[in-house]
């Protein structure tokens, strides 16, 4: 029987304007606000969660097994034989987690996970190599071989304008975050090979620590022949077209660039003006 291969990721990969024809899934992340439940980015944008942040309890929660196994259910019903699950860091989340649980009792379709052991579209890069590889014939095992040899090809580098959110969720230990932020002392954030967020770089000033994220982002992709880049942003409000021209000069080698919004959940542990750069490696 001929594979049908479809791929599953989840909402903290920031997919956003994918062929709605291409066989991709995306499982929702929760927010929930003061006890109510919202559908990340269906139910709530981004606005709307940046104007709670600050006045009311504001947490996230993972996609239910009833979620995760009724998709799968779509998926099968759709005709697909093969999913490959691809969702943000286990690390950062316990998403994977609750996937590998319902995947191992599931029954018609051949199920694959891999660990990006990254967030945002570092993580969500690899889903969209992987449909194109679904687009050119690739079979089932070569498509998550090539992605799993991929994974050290991607990275984000991120800042946010105050530590507090990030600390609220547990993401950052026990920084000290409030002498940070009365120090304008502006965190370089990156993922470590386990996954984990950890501060590469700390700058003084916001517009430094932007500044730094070309400057890693550069670092990273040495002298490759192509890469694509994403500008991930959360209401930052520094001009954009002016740091994308800035981004543009240091990294010439660029062959695809979007500015592309963080998703309701990821914002919630970054706050307003978070500013992240995703680089996927497509030519060493």
């Amino acid at each position: 029987m001929k594979e049908k291969i479809a791929i599953l990721a989840d909402s903290g990969s920031d997919l956003n304007n994918v062929d709605p024809n291409m066989p991709l899934y995306v499982l929702p992340l929760r927010i929930i606000i003061d006890g109510k439940e919202y559908i990340d980015k269906k139910e709530i944008s981004l606005k709307e969660v940046l104007s709670h942040i600050d006045h009311k309890k504001v947490t996230t929660s993972l996609p239910s097994p009833k979620d995760i196994e009724s998709t799968f259910d779509q998926i099968k019903n759709d005709g697909f034989t093969h999913v490959i699950c691809i969702p943000i860091s286990k690390g950062l989340s316990g998403t994977m987690n609750i996937i590998r649980q319902i995947a191992e009792d599931y029954q018609g379709l051949t199920i694959e996970l891999i660990d990006t052991k990254n967030i945002s579209m570092a993580s969500g890069f690899s889903s969209l190599e992987a449909l194109k590889m679904i687009e050119d014939g690739t079979d089932f095992k070569k498509i998550v071989q090539n992605i799993n040899d991929r994974l050290t090809l991607k990275k984000v580098f991120f800042t946010v304008d105050k530590l507090v959110y990030l600390k609220k969720g547990g993401r950052i230990g026990l920084v000290s975050a409030t002498v940070a932020d009365l120090l304008k002392i502006k965190p370089v954030i990156t993922c470590n090979d386990e996954g984990i967020y950890y501060t590469i770089k700390k700058q003084r000033g916001y517009l430094q620590a932007v500044m730094q994220l070309i400057t890693q982002t550069k670092e990273f992709v040495k002298d490759s022949l192509s890469y694509d880049i994403a500008l991930m942003n959360s209401d930052s409000k520094l001009d954009l077209k002016e740091l994308t021209k800035k981004i543009k000069e240091n990294l010439p080698n660029i062959r695809n660039f979007s500015i592309l919004p963080i998703t309701p959940a990821l914002a919630i542990h970054t706050g307003p003006e978070a500013l992240g750069i995703a680089v996927s490696v497509n030519q060493l």
